[in-house]
């Protein structure tokens, strides 16, 4: 519902604004405010944001002075330039004295507002303001319906850290260059991503450190900012070697959850214990089933591979799907990291960050964006674990993530 501000000195003629307000157009009466003199008004901008503000020219400053014209016409242009009060969306004149209505009818038409002549006794007055009234309703009804929510970007990239996940998003073909928000120290790269007759617009980033709450807070911040389509997370994690993964395999979550949530328990033997109550929010339907075609398209996957110079496996590049559990932590040992299969057998993989994007992705505000997690295997947290394959992983992770975005959203 809208707010509405009037300003009006006299009280028959409030009674009026009001009563037609309340009952005609049906905006209960904690949506409307008044006020008799401009302090007042400007007291009330301060707090609220009005979308209408009905105002008389003839005003007093305060409750005990003369009410002038140029009162009114200074108010105006106090609102626009002072920086603690909130400028209504529109501004209504509603004045009956004829000679000022010609007087400052430019005053209003500069910056589009309305100027209407009130007399008590017609009703032309009242079905003008309706209209204005009605209209923003309509407008702001439309502007909140999600169907009318308009996307900025198609895709925004979101890597743990800079290195090496964010690299090797970078080192992709998406003619980048660099983009500072203002009161935000995050750096972000603008680029594009082409083929043929496609153009998706792109947006990446990394946070500062690794672990759920960094990555969900940049994620965030993207979501808000740049209102992507779609936010991919690339970049490394740990997998389960009985789930015949090998290293760089591309792990895509079709689910993901908070391995840490649930509560300490006492157990039957007074020793300290877990119970754990995990809360998955799965993979967009249509993305899982698009992203199980690629399972077998093991030409392109062998092209991902021989297209890394360095250190990589001799094992075939794979794709697996399947879901995958956000810890706070580095794991590095095979029994901790098998504990997790207890809860969720088709456990492919566990990462610090996954869950962070889901959330926000499914929490933030309209226009929501479908998350997608793709992760490659770096280790298998256990007492071998290693750096050798990092970088590799994270290629793998952002080719595959840039043939998917391209052939398929």
């Amino acid at each position: 519902m809208i707010n509405i501000l009037i300003v009006e000195d006299t009280k028959d003629k409030l009674d009026k604004i009001v009563t037609l307000i309340n009952e005609e157009v049906d905006i209960p009466s904690e949506n409307v405010f008044t006020a008799n003199n401009t302090k007042e008004a400007k007291l009330i901008l301060r707090k609220t944001s009005v979308d209408l503000m009905i105002l008389d020219l003839v005003l007093p400053v305060d409750s005990d002075d003369a009410a002038t014209p140029e009162n009114g016409i200074n108010f105006l242009d106090e609102i626009y330039s002072h920086p603690t009060m909130h400028p209504p969306i529109h501004i209504v004149g509603l004045t009956g004295f004829a000679e000022y209505r010609e007087q400052y009818a430019s005053k209003f038409t500069k910056y589009l507002w309305h100027l209407i002549d009130y007399k008590a006794e017609e009703s032309d007055w009242k079905e003008k303001l309706k209209e204005i009234i009605f209209h923003l309703i309509k407008v702001r009804r439309d502007f909140l319906n999600p169907i009318n929510f308009k996307h900025d970007y198609d895709v925004a990239i979101v890597a743990a850290l800079n290195n090496p996940e964010l690299q090797q998003v970078l080192n992709l073909d998406g003619k980048w260059s660099e983009i500072n928000v203002e009161n935000d120290a995050t750096t972000y790269h603008a680029g594009h991503f082409e083929r043929g007759n496609k153009k998706l617009k792109i947006i990446c980033a990394s946070a500062p450190q690794m672990g759920m709450v960094a990555s969900a807070t940049l994620a965030m911040k993207m979501i808000n900012r740049f209102k992507p389509r779609y936010i991919i997370m690339t970049g490394i994690a740990a997998g389960y070697k009985d789930d015949k993964v090998d290293f760089g395999d591309i792990l895509v979550a079709d689910q993901s959850y908070d391995g840490t949530n649930g509560k300490i328990v006492t157990l039957e033997n007074g020793e300290k214990g877990f119970s754990p109550n995990p809360t998955p929010i799965p993979l967009d339907a249509d993305i899982k089933e698009k992203i199980r075609s690629y399972e077998n398209k093991h030409e392109l996957l062998a092209q991902i591979k021989r297209g890394f110079n360095g250190n990589k496996p001799t094992t075939e590049l794979k794709i697996k799907i399947g879901p995958i559990v956000s810890v706070p932590y580095v794991v590095q040992n095979e029994d901790e990291f098998l504990s997790f299969k207890d809860n969720q057998r088709k456990l492919i993989g566990l990462e610090m960050e996954s869950f962070g994007i889901f959330y926000s992705a499914c929490n933030t505000v309209n226009p929501k964006p479908i998350p997608i997690v793709i992760k490659s295997v770096c280790d298998f947290g256990d007492a071998h674990k290693g750096d050798n394959y990092q970088i590799y992983a994270a290629y793998t992770s952002a080719n595959f993530m840039y043939e998917f975005v391209l052939n398929e959203l």
